[in-house]
């Protein structure tokens, strides 16, 4: 027998995205800055954006805490863990990042 996983659905993963984009809203509007090592070492600094958010915040989290790579592969009980994480590190810096709703979501359906 194999063990089916309950991953989450494709609801849940608009809300990701979305919430993706709200974390993005945030650091641009504090004027934070992605930096990161350039061409010949330098570093270069970029405004973030939903695929920087996802690869370099959410990702490496949910690999240090999961070990797994894809955000295809978390169930919902992960998801609220890592965005646990998240809003625990802009609440420590008196930013407030709220999980999108249904309500948030029906907007863009």
């Amino acid at each position: 027998l194999t063990e089916k996983r309950s991953t989450r659905s494709s609801l849940q993963n608009k809300a990701l995205h979305k919430y993706f984009l709200i974390i993005v809203d945030a650091l641009n509007e504090l004027g934070m800055e992605f930096q990161y090592l350039g061409l010949k070492g330098q570093t270069l600094s970029t405004r973030y954006t939903t695929t920087i958010v996802k690869n370099k915040f959410w990702r490496q989290i949910q690999i240090a805490m999961f070990d797994i790579e894809s955000t295809k592969d978390i169930n919902t009980k992960q998801m609220n863990e890592i965005i646990d994480v998240i809003d625990k590190f802009f609440a420590e810096r008196g930013v407030y990042v709220q999980f999108p709703d249904k309500e948030q979501l029906k907007d863009e359906m």
